[in-house]
């Protein structure tokens, strides 16, 4: 015998058909399948693949040995036999379908949406009708069509017998589940989507047994506090879910406690600035208010802001400088201009005593004694070069 657990969510990202049809490759030809369930249900789409897939395959039985709702009831009609734990619950109801309405609309939209949601709920009926059809067809003539309906529409926990006379499923079994079932109400009724199981709603099923064999007593009654009002009210959400989780699964759930908070001095200049001596650090992250933010923001904008200045001054310095060089250069190609001689000369205080030095021998005013035979005005005993020119022009004039 094979065994296949179905458990949780009957969707893509859950229980889906691929999931199933490796599970069922696995199991070797013509040997006989248990599919053990445990669902509140899931997508319809997915159940009825999953449900056609179990036909094909034969040789099935389906095996309910936790809550079973929704989609999971009906999937399992898939089976050539559908067998139910006496300490399980079993649901049926309508399906459903999302609706995203919100907002403003006028009145063309209001329509449009109407028609929308009127489609929508012709479908949700067909989808009912199909459903239905299936509880009827496996009943063997204990229900009809209005009396699915009804019970569809009713959306209520049944105990296994109560299935078991509606023709729900073919067997009741007293193979009791090795964990404590009842617990599971607490999981259970946090699901808003599903309706809540009422108190003592086992009190008519077999008792539940440990994993020695032994019967399950009765929960502790729960203390009261000196003002009289039960512990269980003080009790904290995590706790709750903690014994919850507990009961379901067995053993233990240890309730992980946050780190203590530890002082840290070391970022000396994060303490400068918000003003403290140290941080605190816990799990390896630091805590920073709202206000120690803003002081380092401040910061920061305080430094962009010099950082920004800085670079500002910089600018117009170097500004500055490549227009002095530009000056420089100007001057000195004024000055290699002189003369062929000046140009040679590679530095500016060469330069410069050259022309001091040709200044010094420069040729005095004209006279007529030393007047040259071609009239020109210069004396013929003084050799010309370009800074005797250059002086002997701003003389003339």
């Amino acid at each position: 015998m094979h065994k296949i657990r179905l458990q949780g969510e009957i969707d893509s990202w859950g229980y889906a058909r691929n999931c199933l049809a490796y599970e069922l490759s696995q199991a070797p030809e013509g040997e006989q399948v248990v599919l053990e369930v445990d669902s509140l249900g899931g997508d319809v789409m997915e159940a009825i693949s999953i449900s056609n897939m179990l036909k094909e395959r034969g040789n099935i039985t389906a095996h309910i040995v936790g809550f079973c709702a929704s989609a999971a009831t009906w999937l399992v009609y898939g089976c050539d036999k559908v067998v139910i734990n006496d300490d399980c619950a079993f649901l049926i109801h309508k399906c459903s379908s999302y609706v995203d309405a919100w907002g403003m609309m006028n009145a063309d939209e209001l329509d449009a949406l109407i028609d929308k949601l009127k489609s929508e709920k012709k479908s949700n009926e067909a989808i009912d009708l199909i459903i239905a059809q299936k509880y009827v067809k496996h009943s063997n003539g204990k229900m009809d069509m209005k009396a699915a309906l009804k019970l569809m529409r009713e959306e209520r926990w049944m105990l296994p017998s109560e299935a078991l006379d509606l023709g729900l499923v073919d067997e009741v079994s007293e193979e009791h589940a090795l964990t404590n079932l009842a617990a599971r109400c607490h999981v259970v009724n946090a699901m808003k989507s599903l309706p809540e199981l009422p108190e003592g709603f086992f009190a008519a099923a077999k008792p539940q047994l440990t994993e020695n064999g032994a019967e399950v007593t009765e929960e502790p009654q729960v203390a009261a506090n000196e003002a009289g009002a039960p512990v269980e009210e003080r009790r904290s959400v995590v706790q709750r879910l903690r014994d919850a989780l507990t009961e379901i699964f067995g053993g233990s759930v240890a309730m992980v406690e946050p780190e203590p908070a530890n002082e840290n001095g070391s970022f000396t200049l994060i303490n400068a600035i918000l003003n403290v001596e140290s941080l605190q650090e816990r799990g390896g992250l630091l805590a920073l208010n709202a206000a120690q933010m803003g002081a380092i923001e401040q910061r920061l904008a305080d430094l962009v802001a010099q950082v920004n200045a800085v670079t500002n001054e910089r600018d117009t310095i170097t500004t500055e400088r490549d227009t002095a060089v530009t000056n420089l250069s100007n001057a000195l190609a004024a000055i290699d201009g002189i003369s062929e001689a000046v140009a040679a000369i590679d530095t500016v205080e060469g330069k410069v005593a050259a022309i001091k030095d040709a200044l010094s021998n420069a040729a005095g005013c004209s006279t007529e004694t030393h007047a040259s035979n071609a009239g020109d005005g210069h004396a013929e005993d003084v050799v010309l070069d370009g800074v005797n020119s250059l002086v002997a022009q701003y003389r003339r004039q």
